[in-house]
């Protein structure tokens, strides 16, 4: 009886689906700029004509706690009055259930937090949520943010950045922890806490009190874990907001190796692919919520070319490389120094059960750009000798007689022939 109104409810649409969608916890922003807030799911096992994405805007952590109105955008597309005009969404081209929406003209009394949400619309109910919202910090505010996701190599030096938004001299204390993924807050498990420039163990800082990014010396696979920063100043402790999920790819000698070999011309524009391959054993693109790509150039552990986060782009390409398709590199104005290899990694995460996801790197290939010089233009022919000149103008005066010479014999043949057919009649 029990197991008949379960499958009774879930038919009506009055159950959750077991499927996930996913937010990113936090975007820096500035007044007046724009934000865009990406919202991805997997199957929502519903039809897809019957499922719509809608946002609300809160002020609490959580969205299951979001009420009705707070709805921003309607199940018919319809932007509430503050933010009419101001508020765009979009699908995503390249991935199916994946949106995003486009706030322009931000101000602090924007959000703070936003909260996408499946909608059926045959049964005319919320179905599922992402859980967690989307945060949007302004500056003025004294906090910390940290990236969703890094991605390495087993074996190189990792990074995992924390950025506090006032002067980091004023930091006396620094401490990392473990991070419980499925409850998102930090343990009470630290690393290592810092109040001077020490390292402990495989563990240090970057810079401290510079940069208080954590530094993990000869990374491990069994290092893909999350991470989150806490700073004290004479003020206060502050937690970070946003935890850190570290991908880490085991390190395999072929990755050194580049398969693809492209030469052009300086200046010109290049697209590089990069693929990758989902294990249908375990998973199918319908578990999929995210598919993030990372470019190193160099080698697999150089600096990167591309990465979800602008500023973690090297200075070299942080304007002159994009992502087309899903996972392919496009690099403008090419210059010498592209004269290199590029490498890509793809982060792919999967819903494995309610709030919980799995991520998957894989090695999408490697490229080998070959620059050339712009083709210079044909020189002047060089000038010719003065005595080769004169030998020219001989020749040309020459020819000239001869051929004045032939047309006079020519014309006296035939005016003779004349004068001799008319003596004859």
């Amino acid at each position: 009886m029990r197991l008949f109104i379960v499958i009774s409810l879930y038919f009506l649409g009055i159950t959750g689906s077991p499927g996930c969608v996913h937010q990113m916890t936090t975007r820096t922003v500035q007044s007046g700029g724009s934000v865009t807030i990406p919202c991805s799911y997997s199957d929502p096992e519903k039809p897809d004509e019957d499922v719509r994405v809608i946002w609300r805007e809160t002020d609490k952590k959580y969205c299951s706690f979001t009420a009705a109105e707070d709805t921003i955008i309607s199940p018919s597309g319809n932007v509430t009055e503050k933010y009419k005009g101001r508020l765009y969404r979009e699908k995503d081209p390249n991935r199916n259930r994946t949106e995003y929406i486009k706030i322009t003209g931000l101000e602090p009394t924007d959000g703070p937090r936003f909260c996408c949400q499946l909608y059926d619309n045959r049964h005319e109910n919320v179905f599922k949520d992402s859980r967690l919202s989307t945060l949007l910090q302004f500056p003025g505010t004294e906090d910390i943010t940290q990236l969703d996701e890094v991605m390495a190599v087993s074996r190189e030096e990792g990074i995992i950045p924390c950025y506090y938004s006032k002067d980091i001299s004023d930091i006396t204390k620094v401490t990392w922890y473990f991070a419980d993924r499925e409850r998102h807050h930090c343990t009470h498990i630290p690393i290592h806490e810092w109040s001077n420039a020490r390292q402990y163990g495989r563990y240090s800082l970057v810079n401290f009190t510079q940069d208080i990014s954590l530094h993990i010396h000869n990374l491990h696979v069994n290092n893909e874990r999350s991470y989150c920063c806490v700073i004290s100043t004479a003020r206060a402790t502050l937690k970070s907001k946003q935890f850190t999920r570290l991908i880490v790819a085991e390190y395999q000698s072929s990755f050194n190796l580049p398969t693809k070999e492209i030469s052009l011309q300086k200046g010109h524009s290049v697209t590089l692919t990069c693929s990758y391959t989902l294990p249908s054993d375990r998973y199918t693109e319908r578990d999929v919520v995210r598919v993030n790509v990372y470019w190193r150039v160099g080698n697999i552990t150089g600096p990167y070319a591309y990465h979800p986060y602008r500023d973690m782009v090297h200075s070299t390409y942080r304007h002159r490389t994009s992502i087309t398709g899903m996972t392919n590199l496009m690099i403008m104005d090419v210059m010498k120094a592209d004269n290199t290899s590029f490498h890509c990694f793809v982060v792919v995460k999967r819903c494995a059960g309610k709030y919980q996801y799995e991520d998957d790197i894989q090695y999408g290939g490697g490229t080998r750009l070959i620059i050339k010089e712009y083709f210079t233009e044909p020189s002047e022919p060089p000038p010719i000798p003065s005595f080769g000149q004169e030998y020219l103008v001989l020749a040309a005066y020459v020819a000239v007689k001869f051929f004045i010479a032939v047309i006079l014999v020519v014309l006296g043949c035939v005016y003779g022939r004349a004068k001799n057919t008319k003596r004859s009649t």
